[in-house]
């Protein structure tokens, strides 16, 4: 059975889907005004390598990903090129599509604009204004989280902790840590027109719409970047269980850890990032799969190209592993596929899974026999050596 690391209980735990047979996966995704970089690359490569391990036992896997065109940096594009945010975003969106398919991705079934939500966010907020959880100060919309239960459980801070922190800061807050909802007091020259004033659905509630218009009062598994920990997630599983009275509405939370670049996170802002376009053209997809592969998911990883062209070896041997296929599969590599599966099994453990693939490569250059379909079972879950899977 498989194990997954929540972040919610800080322990791995075995998974067991809402539905036997369907998996729903949301996962934040880009804010669209640039390209697709290695940092956002791994968080979708993880849930790809997870959608695929889910797909290897029978479910069926539903995921869905935002697409944040609602965003300052987006505007800002806009106004710089003099089109719209709606055709910067659009550029974008398909440049990170065509960056998904460069690295075999496959999983995902659904991408969401946000802009197409806005009347749903508007929605929401009003029936969080309306419960009293809520409240309106200076034209803004603030998330009251003194009134939300156990506030900070997933990032597991007191509420001493919490208040040590400064968001949304504007006149007429009640307390520090509320989370804005909807923003009318900041000009950003793009803004819509609503019952709660002129203005901005923020950040927060954003992914929160996406995720209740499409999965309805609960889905299974919750991603992205370790970094969202607080107060993104934090603030989306407040506004979840408020607007539908759900005590568990997210089975599992799932958390991806940063990829560095110079000892400092990969950001577009810092000017040190690894574009996935140029990456797959000089390393192509395999290449950058199995590096990926070679960290755990939940640890941080420092982008080095020298670590990179290091799983050359291994390709090279899964390549001779594929010309060398037969009928039948010899049973100690029949036992090293099994502990393969047992590595993905526990909290998608890919490093020690590639350490097994490794042994069976050089048990079939030994002599031992693997069967075509196992090699291509194996190829298929980690999607590599692409024309051994079809």
């Amino acid at each position: 059975m498989l194990k997954l690391f929540n972040s919610f209980s800080s322990s791995k735990e075995d998974f067991v889907p809402f539905d036997k047979n369907l998996v729903k996966i949301f996962i934040c995704g880009p804010t669209v005004y640039d390209y697709t970089h290695l940092g956002h690359a791994r968080i979708f490569l993880i849930y790809d390598l997870l959608s695929r391990c889910l797909n290897d036992q029978g479910l069926q896997t539903d995921v869905l990903v935002n697409l944040t065109d609602i965003n300052q940096n987006v505007f800002n594009k806009a106004n710089e090129n003099s089109i719209t945010y709606k055709d910067v975003a659009k550029f974008y969106a398909s440049a990170f599509v065509v960056d998904l398919q460069s690295l075999g991705i496959q999983s995902i079934n659904r991408l969401a604009y946000v802009s197409d939500y806005v009347s749903s966010i508007e929605k929401q907020v009003q029936k969080l204004v309306q419960k009293k959880v809520a409240y309106m100060a200076h034209g803004n919309v603030y998330l009251d989280v003194s009134k939300v239960q156990n506030y900070g459980k997933i990032s597991h801070q007191t509420r001493t902790q919490l208040n040590l922190h400064r968001l949304d800061i504007g006149p007429g807050k009640k307390n520090q840590e509320d989370i804005m909802l909807w923003n009318c007091t900041e000009d950003f020259d793009f803004s819509w027109e609503s019952d709660l004033g002129k203005g901005i659905p923020w950040w927060h509630m954003q992914d929160t719409a996406v995720a209740i218009e499409n999965f309805g009062k609960n889905y299974d598994i919750h991603g992205g970047a370790r970094e969202l920990l607080y107060p993104h997630h934090e603030a989306h599983l407040a506004q979840y269980e408020l607007l539908t009275d759900s005590e568990e509405p997210v089975k599992a939370w799932v958390h991806v850890g940063l990829v560095l670049s110079g000892g400092e996170k990969m950001s577009k802002s810092l000017g040190n990032v690894v574009w996935v376009k140029d990456l797959v053209k000089k390393h192509g997809s395999d290449m950058i799969r199995l590096y990926i592969f070679s960290k755990h998911y939940r640890a941080d990883m420092d982008f080095s190209e020298k670590e990179l062209l290091l799983q050359k070896p291994l390709l090279d041997l899964i390549r001779l592993t594929k010309s060398h296929v037969s009928d039948t599969t010899h049973k100690d590599i029949s036992n090293l596929i099994h502990d393969f599966t047992e590595s993905l099994n526990d909290d998608l453990d890919s490093p020690a899974a590639l350490a097994k693939l490794e042994k069976i490569c050089i048990g079939v250059k030994n002599g031992k026999s693997i069967a075509s379909t196992d090699f291509n079972r194996i190829c298929k879950i980690l999607g590599i050596i692409h024309d051994a899977t079809n």
